[in-house]
C-alpha cells in the first residue's frame, strides 16, 4: 500500500464528553498498525477527566486556544504551540481555560491498542 493523503474537511467530527473528536487515521480509517492520530476540540471550559492509557504513548500538539496539563507533576499551561508527552500508563488529563472559544489539538497514540480512548 502507498502513502495517503487526506484533507481534515473530509473527516467528521464525533461528540464526546469533553467536546468532539475526529480521527484522522487508525486502524478502522486509514489503515495505520502503529498510530492513531486524532484531531480534538475541547469545548469552552471543557476538561478531559484524569484518565490513563495503559499501552500506549501520547503526543498532544495544541492548534488552538490555551489551557492546562494536568498530571501527578502538577498543571502545566499548554497554548497553541505546545506539544505535551504523556508516557503510557500515566494518569492525565487536558483542561480549556477559555470559557469563548474551543482548544483544538492533534492527538497522537502509539500503538493503536487502545482504541476507545
Amino acid at each position: 500500500m502507498g502513502s495517503m493523503v487526506i484533507q481534515e474537511n473530509e473527516r467528521g467530527f464525533v461528540r464526546v464528553d469533553w467536546g468532539r473528536t475526529k480521527n484522522m487515521f487508525g486502524p478502522e480509517n486509514g489503515g495505520t498498525r502503529y498510530l492513531q492520530i486524532n484531531i480534538t476540540e475541547y469545548s469552552p471550559g471543557g476538561e478531559h477527566t484524569l484518565h490513563r492509557h495503559p499501552n500506549q504513548e501520547e503526543v498532544i500538539y495544541v492548534l488552538e486556544g490555551e489551557g492546562i496539563s494536568r498530571t501527578k507533576a502538577g498543571d502545566q499551561p499548554i497554548r497553541s504551540g505546545s506539544f505535551v508527552f504523556v508516557p503510557a500508563d500515566t494518569d492525565h488529563a487536558t483542561i480549556n481555560l477559555r470559557k469563548d472559544v474551543p482548544l483544538k489539538a492533534i492527538i497522537i497514540k502509539s500503538p493503536t491498542q487502545d482504541r476507545k480512548n
